[in-house]
C-alpha cells in the first residue's frame, strides 16, 4: 500500500465515509474482515513512514480516532442495554483488537511484530 493510498483509507474512515470500516460498523453493524484489513495495512503502512520521517500530530489523531470508534463499536455490541449488535463480528474479536493495538505501537513507538507470529492471519 503506498502512502497515499494510506491516508485515503484513513481519510475514509475517519469520515465515516462509505466503503470504510467505520462506516461499516457504524451505519451498516456490520464487521467488515476486508475493511480492517485495509484500515489496519494503512496504519502500519503509515507507520513505517512515521520511523523514517517522525509523527504527525494530525495523523496520530485520526488513527486515534479511528481505533477509538472501532473498539467502543465492539463495546456496545457486547451491551445489553444498547440496540447496536454487528453482524458478522468474529468470534476471534481478541485477535482483531490484538492488531489494532500492535498497529498503534508500530504507529507510535515503531515497534512492529513479525506478521508471523500472530495466531491471527489475513
Amino acid at each position: 500500500m503506498t502512502v497515499s493510498e494510506a491516508m485515503a483509507v484513513l481519510e475514509k474512515n475517519v469520515n465515516c465515509s462509505e466503503n470504510s470500516l467505520l462506516y461499516g460498523l457504524h451505519e451498516r453493524e456490520r464487521f467488515s474482515k476486508k475493511r480492517f484489513w485495509e484500515f489496519y495495512d494503512s496504519v502500519i503502512t503509515l507507520a513505517k513512514v512515521a520511523v523514517m520521517t517522525g509523527r504527525d500530530i494530525e495523523t496520530a489523531r485520526k488513527i486515534t480516532f479511528v481505533y477509538q470508534r472501532v473498539l467502543k463499536e465492539m463495546i456496545w455490541h457486547f451491551d445489553k442495554k444498547d440496540a447496536s449488535k454487528l453482524k458478522k463480528l468474529p468470534k476471534d474479536y481478541n485477535g482483531y483488537i490484538e492488531r489494532l493495538d500492535d498497529a498503534l505501537d508500530a504507529y507510535f513507538r515503531g515497534v512492529f511484530v513479525d506478521e508471523a507470529l500472530y495466531e491471527l492471519q489475513k
